[in-house]
């Protein structure tokens, strides 16, 4: 007997611009809500399809960013940050036809009501007609089940409101060893009521003498939230064994757009069995 299952292919548009037969375009929303002058904000995105006529809806949802960097999905939710009932679009639902776009109207409603600080929501582009995939059963031949899958890709919102805060501090920056090699690990404070984004990047450096320099791996961490970062040290410019400085030079941008730089050092040893 065949089983019939319902999937759905997600991708969370953080500077992916394309995902399956969806291209869409901004990848995400962020409005400092201080700067509009009327009490709601508009914009549009554009969605272009793929070499078939497909047909999408849209429609809003809310999400919160944990402590591990992920984007929690919410339905809804009685957060007074959670701005899902606020955003409309024109048009809701459409028809793309084969290698066309679509522009589709931003609605957010009423936001001189928000709280102070970030308030979000995600906007779902997904399309209305399930494709069918045919499972194989695990052990033989013939087929399992038929599997009905849709493709959603999500817009994160942010926006700003009043009084709000972007600041981040790092708790601990230490080396650790791991099965493969070593590797940074840093304990990131946003301790401000709204989200920040980060980059940066990280210098090897003996006797002054800058030996190698290599980027931080950019995250999102979420408004009065933490997050640990961990990644690979970079050792293949280093000639031979010592001891030398990894600095870390950590950037992101405060609420009124100022460039801030936080820097860290440890001792690096480079041995024999490294």
């Amino acid at each position: 007997m065949k089983k019939k299952l319902l999937g759905i292919v997600f991708a969370l548009l953080i500077g992916i611009p394309a995902f399956a037969s969806i291209t869409v375009s901004p990848t995400r929303l962020e409005i400092n809500a201080n700067k509009v002058k009327n009490n709601y904000f508009t914009t549009a995105v554009e969605i272009r399809g793929g070499n078939e006529p497909m047909r999408f809806r849209a429609y809003p949802g809310y999400f919160k960013i944990s402590d591990k960097g992920e984007m929690i999905m919410l339905d809804s939710s009685s957060d007074p940050h959670d701005i899902s009932g606020k955003v409309r679009f024109v048009p809701s639902e459409f028809t793309i036809p084969a290698g066309k776009s679509q522009k589709v109207r931003v609605n957010i409603a009423n936001i001189k009501t928000l709280p102070d600080g970030e308030s979000r929501a995600i906007l779902y582009i997904e399309d209305v007609n399930a494709k069918e995939l045919s499972v194989p059963y695990s052990g033989g031949s013939g087929i399992g089940a038929q599997l009905l899958l849709k493709t959603r890709v999500g817009i994160p919102v942010y926006v700003d409101k009043g009084n709000f805060k972007k600041q981040a501090d790092i708790e601990y920056f230490n080396i650790v060893k791991g099965k493969d090699g070593l590797y940074t690990e840093m304990k990131i404070l946003s301790t401000g009521n709204s989200k920040i984004r980060y980059n940066g990047t990280f210098q090897i450096v003996q006797d002054k003498k800058l030996i190698d320099e290599y980027p931080l791996d950019g995250k999102v961490v979420g408004d009065n939230n933490s997050y640990v970062a961990r990644q690979k040290i970079e050792t293949k410019n280093i000639k031979g064994p010592g001891e030398y400085t990894l600095r870390l030079v950590f950037t992101y941008f405060d609420e009124n757009g100022n460039r801030k730089n936080i820097k860290k050092d440890a001792i690096l040893k480079i041995t024999n069995e490294v």
